[in-house]
């Protein structure tokens, strides 16, 4: 020990910055704010949607498939998920709500947040016109699904069973791809899934120009941005 200073002096010193340390370790130990959205994971949280801001259309209007009229309409639904979202989470802010209350807030949360992404995701996964299958995408599908034809075909039988959406999804867990249905937006989830394809087929979606489904489906298989559908695999394939 240094003739400068004394053992007590030394202990003293030592305790300061022990405790310095361990009161640093408490703070970076402290839980996060609730934010309601991971920056980190396989779907990772884009620029935009943590505030809870609405995503313009891509695409005013798609000739042939559907009208700007049925688009700003089912845009207008998505608009509504977003404040359904924001209300959710200024309730969850308030003071101790009680537990009836609270199991109301997650579960409005969880829907609102369902449908403003899967929003997000249908409206980005549109293209104006046909879009050929990229070469990287064409062998992944092969390999998970098969031909185009049979997925195209069983991606048609979910869209014509479900009440809200169909959506091909990759499961990292099992390394594959899947198509499933969702009944509503917090129904029918695929735990730990990503989607690669979403299609809206709840009646906001079609009802101004399409009487019936199969019409509106089949126009929907042709208009998927297969480019966009590339680039959401490549975002998070574990290989």
């Amino acid at each position: 020990m240094s003739s400068g200073m004394s053992r007590r002096g030394f202990l003293a010193c030592f305790t300061a910055v022990a405790g310095g340390l361990v009161a640093g370790e408490l703070r970076a130990a402290a839980p996060p704010k609730e934010t309601g959205l991971s920056s980190e994971g396989l779907l990772v949280g884009r620029p935009g949607f943590q505030p809870r801001t609405v995503m313009p259309l891509p695409h005013q209007e798609l000739p042939g498939f559907l009208s700007r009229p049925q688009l700003e309409a089912h845009h207008a639904e998505y608009v509504r998920d977003v404040e359904r979202l924001k209300e959710a989470e200024r309730g969850l802010q308030e003071a101790s709500p009680d537990t009836g209350r609270y199991g109301e807030l997650r579960r409005a949360q969880v829907a609102a947040a369902n449908g403003v992404l899967l929003h997000e995701l249908y409206f980005g996964n549109l293209a104006p016109a046909k879009v050929d299958v990229p070469r990287y995408l064409e062998g992944h599908l092969r390999e998970h699904m098969g031909s185009m034809e049979t997925w195209a075909a069983d991606f048609t039988r979910c869209a014509f069973a479900a009440k809200a959406w169909a959506v091909l999804v990759y499961d990292p867990y099992d390394d594959r791809w899947h198509n499933a249905v969702m009944e509503s937006n917090d129904s029918g989830i695929w735990v730990g899934a990503n989607p690669l394809v979403v299609c809206d087929v709840a009646d906001h979606a079609l009802a101004k120009e399409y009487p019936r489904r199969e019409e509106y489906v089949g126009k929907f298989i042709d208009r998927i941005d297969w480019n966009e559908v590339a680039k959401r695999y490549k975002a998070v394939d574990r290989m």
